[in-house]
């Protein structure tokens, strides 16, 4: 034990809590849809129209590909939730970085709720980096 550092347990920060509860759902949701993906490919495959009014199938490769993304990422946000709640300075870094990419992403759809994805990230982004959460990443276990 070094000299002038006292070992004392810091409490975790009610905006941690938050941050690894959102980080919870965002990975139940991911394991969610991403299945859905996944099993919508069998039979046939989904429609839509696209801005031209003409009806497109989705390719099977499509379905796949990006549901079993969804189903990684989501296992991904599971791993980062338990390191969130451990303190980890990994997790504060990792979730800064995703937020971030969600913020640039929301840009791209603004119109369609991206304004909202943006204010909740950027919300991620400041409970995240404020004075206690910084604390609580910060420490050795």
């Amino acid at each position: 034990m070094s000299e002038g550092t006292p070992n004392v347990a810091i409490k975790r920060p009610a905006g941690v809590t938050v941050v690894g509860i959102l980080v919870a759902l965002a990975g139940i949701v991911n394991l969610v849809f991403g299945s859905l993906l996944v099993i919508s490919a069998f039979g046939d495959n989904p429609t839509y129209i696209n801005n031209f009014g003409q009806e497109v199938t989705v390719s099977t490769f499509y379905l796949w590909f990006n549901g079993f993304l969804m189903v990684l990422l989501g296992l991904i946000y599971f791993w980062l939730t338990r390191l969130t709640f451990a303190g980890s300075a990994t997790a504060q870094m990792l979730i800064s970085v995703l937020a971030v990419i969600n913020i640039v992403f929301g840009f791209f759809h603004f119109g369609n709720g991206g304004w909202l994805q943006i204010l909740v990230n950027l919300l991620i982004v400041l409970i995240v980096n404020s004075g206690g959460a910084k604390l609580w990443f910060s420490q050795m276990r």
